[in-house]
């Protein structure tokens, strides 16, 4: 009789972020209980428990919480993302950002398959550039940018 594995991986990653967004909250109501601090901080909390709840009851529900063990994406597809992420990392201060982000995002096309030339090009520079611009904006800091304005 063969006793099939089990992959717990997707539980133990919905309950460690459950167990860190029931602690953050517990953490910044014990801050302080003040309506300014818990604004933000209290519907997103509830919001990813609710989700993490609804996933769980799902998959429960379907049977797939606790699946057969399956083999994933083999380890020599896998370590050029993770090479050329670590690339992208070490080159946004060099290159900028907004280079850094397109490029990337070319590249990871290409290593996922895409062949057509102008997909690659027309999203890695209209996504780039579109999310480059919004982080541009949202953080408070300076970011080193070549093609847009910072």
């Amino acid at each position: 009789m063969s006793v099939k594995k089990r992959d717990y991986g997707d539980f133990i990653v919905l309950i460690a972020l459950a167990c860190f967004t029931t602690w953050y909250l517990m953490d910044a109501i014990g801050a302080s209980s003040r309506t300014q601090n818990l604004l933000l901080i209290l519907p997103l909390s509830l919001t990813v428990l609710a989700i993490i709840a609804l996933e769980i009851v799902i998959r429960l529900k379907h049977g797939t919480l606790l699946h057969p063990w399956v083999e994933g994406e083999p380890l020599y597809r896998t370590l050029p993302v993770v090479g050329l992420f670590a690339a992208y990392v070490l080159s946004l201060e060099t290159i900028g950002f907004d280079i850094a982000t397109v490029l990337f995002i070319a590249f990871f096309l290409v290593l996922k398959g895409e062949r057509n030339l102008w997909m690659v090009v027309g999203f890695s520079t209209a996504f780039g550039l579109a999310s480059v611009y919004f982080f541009a904006q949202m953080l408070p800091y300076p970011m080193t940018l070549l093609l847009l304005p910072s």
